[in-house]
């Protein structure tokens, strides 16, 4: 089970604990005071009691990220090319994935080891890569200085797109 799914069923299951908390609390107020009803609706409005650590995990979660966008490619800057690389995409049977990179600048990180990389690639427009075909593409690097010692060429990499894995592929000699 991905984060995605995970996060997007703890979300699920809050709403609905706190829609169920809800109604006990108006089963509770619109109830005669000794009744079943009553203690339902307390026993509905009790069920939510767990969440709350979660809620409250949340919003400290949310008050330590970062207010600030983290650093990459100033909008409209020149690219320079900085490396070569042999891309090849991986397949995937979601069509939404199928052609994740489109003609145009493509932002992501190169990763080798435990090392990533942020990276803007040239996408040509005739020239978009396809799954499981291999393509040639220019890279930028956001800190040239850092990547450029670990990507030699014929070092392997793999692309990420923010968590997702797009591809894997090998520096290519730069041509003069």
């Amino acid at each position: 089970m991905t984060n995605s799914n995970r996060s997007a069923r703890r979300q699920i299951i809050t709403v609905v604990l706190l829609v169920l908390a809800l109604v006990g609390g108006l089963v509770r107020w619109l109830a005669p005071q000794p009744s079943v009803a009553r203690d339902l609706g307390t026993l509905l409005m009790v069920l939510w009691l767990p969440i709350v650590g979660n809620v409250i995990a949340w919003l400290i979660r949310r008050a330590k990220t970062p207010k600030q966008v983290p650093p990459g490619f100033a909008a409209g800057a020149v690219f320079v090319p900085h490396a070569r690389i042999e891309l090849v995409l991986l397949k995937t049977d979601v069509p939404r994935l199928s052609r994740p990179i489109r003609a145009g600048y493509f932002d992501g990180a190169l990763v080798v080891g435990s090392e990533g990389f942020t990276t803007r690639l040239l996408v040509p427009p005739d020239g978009e890569p396809a799954p499981g075909v291999p393509c040639a593409l220019e890279a930028q690097f956001l800190r040239p200085e850092l990547a450029l010692p670990k990507l030699a060429a014929g070092t392997r990499f793999t692309l990420l797109s923010g968590r997702t894995v797009l591809g894997t592929g090998h520096v290519l000699p730069m041509v003069g």
